[in-house]
């Protein structure tokens, strides 16, 4: 779900007021504010800009239509209610929610400002939410905009990693969910941490550490000032920002803010190297490619492929939680090493083939359990037949085969034929693995970040 979930945005952290220190005036930047702002990015960061970054005050309408014209720069309506049929029938989100609806509430409520990378400009919210009495007063003795200057470092660093790396944002490569949510999470981790040291003046590296700890408490805040908001949509969010900021705080210790730039230069391979930092930092772990073949050449009259995408271990963890108990989603996820997940459609019929290769036998069996247990509480009342703990079928309406063949997991959904074994023998014989190989192996004590630009 990432790639619909990567806009670059602030929530209403921002200030108004008419006092020489507030970034926002009477509705208007207040470009003495900015620029020192921006000077004491450049002086934390490292990193120059390498042209202007035109700031505009903008209404808080105004600035939903930006939001949602950056949303379809990715994906169009028609692409995300497809999405959204997708996703419901995996049981990611619940059946019939409309994403671009959701993505849109989600970003367009109180948000303070964002970066937009399609006119690589800085967009501040006129009438974003005022902080509290108690900040106010702060602010108001040693004359800082602390919330302002919060909002403002962390989206103009993401102008520097655009400047610099290169954004991502709209390039919409097909399947790539799992690897673009990772790279997101470098730019949210990067962005907080540095808005952080802006508005501190310095940020030691246990101070990076324990800051990315008092994150952990935003998923329970999004879920209680959205709680119409899918589950599955607010943790991505979130996980870009608490997962991304540990995962950068580990680079930040390690070598500073060249550490940091060499992740932009050399960003993870998934998002399991997210949430095991150590597979990235200490030993490193490459997914698995994988290719799901025998499809395309024996699709019944009226069927096609409709996406592809590669869920990886965040969002498998996160299709757990909407129906295990957290501690048995983590386990479910856990050692997975790649998978390919291929939706054909036929008219109203959804149909979903499904790979997954896993780091050991034990991985694809906890898998496997666990997955069925989804699929039995997605169908409840449908019968279920199982042989040796490796075979899960069901017949009827909603027909399904779940597979488990050493390290790897197939799971077929949906009406795709009247023999669901056909299809899957023809899936484990036409399908393909490849390993993953960096080109340039990351050796951040050593790297300075820089990279050719393209």
């Amino acid at each position: 779900m990432s790639r619909a979930a990567a806009l670059l945005v602030a929530y209403a952290l921002a200030t108004s007021g008419c006092a020489s220190y507030h970034l926002m005036r009477a509705g208007q930047v207040n470009t003495n504010a900015a620029g020192r702002v921006q000077a004491k990015l450049v002086a934390t960061r490292g990193l120059t800009f390498q042209s202007p970054v035109p700031l505009q005050a903008v209404p808080a309408a105004e600035a939903r239509t930006m939001l949602e014209r950056e949303l379809h720069a990715q994906y169009s309506s028609d692409e995300l209610a497809k999405l959204s049929r997708i996703y419901g029938a995996l049981g990611l989100i619940p059946p019939g929610t409309d994403l671009e609806r959701a993505y849109l509430d989600l970003y367009g409520q109180q948000i303070a400002g964002f970066y937009d990378p399609l006119d690589r400009r800085m967009v501040l919210v006129e009438d974003a939410i005022t902080p509290d009495l108690l900040t106010r007063m702060v602010e108001g003795v040693l004359r800082r905009d602390f919330a302002g200057e919060l909002v403002l470092a962390h989206e103009l660093t993401h102008a520097l990693q655009d400047q610099h790396y290169g954004l991502d944002v709209g390039r919409n490569d097909l399947g790539e969910d799992d690897a673009e949510l990772a790279r997101h999470a470098v730019y949210e981790g990067d962005a907080t941490l540095a808005g952080f040291a802006v508005v501190l003046g310095t940020l030691k590296p246990s101070a990076a550490v324990s800051l990315a700890g008092k994150l952990e408490g935003v998923p329970d805040a999004l879920a209680r000032a959205y709680p119409d908001i899918p589950d599955a949509v607010r943790a991505t969010v979130a996980f870009q920002y608490v997962a991304g900021a540990n995962f950068v705080s580990w680079a930040y210790q390690r070598a500073g803010w060249d550490g940091v730039n060499a992740l932009l230069a050399h960003p993870p391979f998934s998002t399991e190297q997210i949430l095991h930092p150590e597979k990235y930092f200490v030993r490193a772990e490459y997914p698995l490619g994988v290719r799901v073949g025998g499809i395309a050449p024996y699709l019944p009259a009226g069927w096609q492929v409709a996406e592809e995408a590669t869920l990886g271990e965040f969002t498998i963890q996160v299709l757990g939680n909407q129906f295990l108990a957290h501690d048995r989603a983590q386990t479910m996820a856990a050692g997975w090493s790649g998978d390919r997940m291929v939706a054909l459609s036929h008219g109203d019929d959804l149909a979903i083939v499904w790979l997954s290769a896993w780091d050991t036998e034990q991985d694809a069996a906890e898998f496997f359990a666990g997955y069925g247990a989804i699929l039995a509480a997605k169908h409840p009342g449908a019968a279920a037949a199982t042989s040796a703990d490796t075979v899960l079928t069901s017949q009827g309406p909603s027909p399904y085969r779940v597979e488990r063949r050493e390290t790897k997991v197939l799971v077929v959904e949906g009406p795709l034929d009247r023999d669901l074994a056909r299809v899957t023998e023809r899936v484990w014989l036409h399908s393909t693995y490849q390993q993953t190989i960096p080109a340039v192996p990351v050796d951040l004590a050593a790297c300075d970040g820089r990279r050719p630009r393209k």
